[in-house]
């Protein structure tokens, strides 16, 4: 009997649960990844931002160095050949106009200063057979012809004077002077930027190398590398910020003066000359410089804050605030941007509300 009774239980139980059939799977949920909710707290760690329609001021972003203004960059010679007998500065110290910088023993000023005592000498000589001829001449010994010839030889012994003359102040020395030295000096103020010269050098006319190199360093020249493609962007007059890697949180302020007229084929690039007053003395010549030029279109466009670009993967996204904490991912394009906005020419509209703060952030939810 129980074992009969057990079969009819578990024969029910069994068709019981053949009745309910096979249980229905949950759906899947789908999701639309380009939206984000935030919730309370989130909304509070972000501030918004309105696109707006401004006339674009766009930057552009190149790299440079600073060299010297070689309007006043004076590269200094000798104008003989001579023995450097004595070196009055060292690289890197301050000049003054006509201040010396060197002294030569020099064969070719001795020449020089023989040859004035011969011009002396021969002018006295030919000074008083002049007055000779002209006393003689009231005697009648002499005639016109005579006392022609002594004024030719006289004018003659000026004109060789003045030119040994002319010699001796191109270096600087007079004829008085016999003890044949030539003294380099300064032609401007400025600084000893470079110096190749040491006592006990010989030193010949036909160097090509400068002795010395004096800077007036109270202006200087950033020569900025500008790309093919952004050659049409700039202009002379336009205005830039200057920063160096010694003084990064210092902002220089310059113009364009000259822009380049050749291309450099190994850099696929020319230079704009943009000159800065140094009058503190802080930049060297050598220096690297960010240069940031501000670009001025004359065109309107899509503005929003900088700070609410989201680069990634190549692409540029803002955040669009949708209403109700909700908001959408969406791909722009840009034109340009300065330090505190960006120009936008496709994917956004105007009066349309953006994340600028922790927009990242929110890309991320």
């Amino acid at each position: 009997m129980f074992n009969k009774i057990f079969s009819l239980l578990l024969i029910t139980i069994l068709l019981f649960a053949g009745c309910k059939g096979p249980q229905p799977q949950a759906e899947d949920v789908v999701t639309d990844s380009n939206q984000v909710e935030l919730n309370s707290i989130q909304m509070h760690q972000i501030t918004m931002d309105t696109a707006t329609i401004q006339e674009e001021k766009a930057d552009l972003a190149l790299s440079g160095r600073i060299t010297f203004d070689l309007d006043y960059l004076s590269p200094i010679f000798s104008f003989v050949s001579g023995t450097v007998m004595k070196v009055a500065v060292s690289q890197g110290d301050y000049v003054k106009k006509g201040q010396t910088l060197a002294v030569l023993k020099s064969a070719d000023v001795s020449n020089y200063q023989g040859q004035y005592a011969v011009a002396e000498g021969q002018l006295k000589t030919a000074s008083r057979n002049l007055d000779i001829a002209k006393e003689l001449y009231k005697t009648k010994v002499y005639s016109d012809k005579d006392v022609m010839q002594a004024q030719n030889d006289y004018k003659s012994a000026v004109a060789a004077l003045k030119t040994v003359e002319t010699y001796l102040k191109t270096y600087k020395v007079t004829g008085t002077d016999t003890n044949a030295t030539y003294t380099i000096t300064s032609p401007i103020d400025g600084y000893v930027v470079s110096k190749n010269i040491v006592e006990g050098m010989n030193v010949r006319v036909d160097n090509t190398n400068p002795l010395f190199t004096v800077s007036y360093l109270k202006t200087v020249w950033v020569a900025a590398n500008v790309y093919e493609n952004d050659i049409p962007q700039i202009a002379v007059g336009d205005s830039a910020d200057i920063t160096t890697v010694a003084y990064p949180d210092k902002k220089i302020k310059g113009t364009i003066f000259k822009i380049a007229n050749m291309l450099d084929s190994s850099a696929n690039s020319m230079q704009a000359r943009i000159v800065l007053d140094n009058s503190a003395g802080l930049l060297k010549a050598g220096m690297f410089a960010n240069v940031t030029v501000h670009l001025d279109k004359h065109k309107r466009a899509i503005t929003i804050h900088k700070e609410a670009l989201v680069f990634y993967n190549n692409d540029y996204y803002v955040m669009v605030f949708k209403g109700d904490h909700k908001f959408e991912k969406r791909k722009v394009t840009i034109e340009g941007t300065n330090e505190l906005s960006a120009y936008i020419t496709k994917g956004l509209e105007k009066n349309e509300i953006v994340v600028c703060k922790n927009s990242l952030y929110v890309y991320g939810q």
